[in-house]
């Protein structure tokens, strides 16, 4: 049973790793939507919005049969169905990266919610390795197609906080300071990862580091959106728990 990438370029591999990737931008399209809800059935209309923007007809429907035709040519084992009121790919939902992140994310949720920081860690570690890119990085997102990324991106970041919060946690404020700098320059108005990086600078003696990071934030903060940093800079001696006080 091949095993489908999402979370990046996309990909289909074979047990033995070989790639059985469709090459055309509309069938990386079918792929994506059936993929995205392996077992269960996406309807002919749900595929042609996303292909073409429209109502069904007689011509998109004929050739949507085509691309499905296509698809079946290169994944064989009659794993793409004929299902009213349109086609299921049948394949455990463990087999799709795009599935499997986030019930990886909400498990280490559960961890955090008990203390169980190391735990978290080691599963948003597994889980962010599974990235290689912008999820359907090389799909073009229609109608059907860009809420989804939309979500796994959101999901990312979130778990990206999430991570930052458990190796902190962990008392490890000297190892994330540079992950934390890449992270708040690619999303310069996300408050908690801001709030993640003066922390960890504030717990590793950076005091004038922080304090700069902060009075950084509050320019930004008042230069894009008129307002200021919605948390403080965090007292070093008190055992901290960065970003819950600023979740959205």
């Amino acid at each position: 049973m091949p095993d489908f990438k999402l979370l990046g370029p996309t990909e289909v591999l074979d047990g033995d790793g070989h790639s059985h990737t469709p090459g055309g931008p509309k069938l990386r399209q079918v792929l994506a939507l059936l993929a995205l809800n392996a077992g269960k059935v996406v309807s002919v209309d749900v595929f042609v919005t996303e292909l073409w923007g429209e109502v069904a007809k007689k011509a998109e429907i004929k050739t949507l049969q085509t691309h499905i035709y296509h698809l079946r040519q290169v994944l064989a084992g009659g794993i793409v169905a004929t299902q009213a009121p349109g086609y299921a790919l049948r394949v455990d939902p463990h087999r799709v990266d795009a599935l499997v992140f986030p019930r990886l994310v909400d498990r280490a949720a559960e961890h955090q919610q008990v203390g169980d920081h190391r735990a978290a860690e080691l599963v948003l570690r597994d889980a962010l390795a599974m990235w290689t890119g912008p999820a359907l990085a090389d799909v073009r997102l229609g109608p059907a197609l860009a809420p989804y990324a939309t979500a796994l991106h959101e999901r990312r970041l979130r778990a990206q906080e999430m991570h930052m919060d458990a190796r902190i946690s962990l008392g490890l404020h000297g190892e994330v300071i540079e992950e934390l700098r890449m992270l708040v320059a690619a999303h310069p108005l996300n408050e908690n990862f801001h709030a993640q990086l003066i922390t960890a600078l504030s717990h590793t003696g950076r005091r004038t580091d922080a304090r700069h990071a902060y009075e950084g934030l509050r320019a930004l903060l008042h230069a894009e959106l008129g307002v200021g940093p919605s948390f403080a800079i965090p007292d070093p001696h008190v055992r901290s728990h960065p970003g819950k006080e600023i979740r959205r």
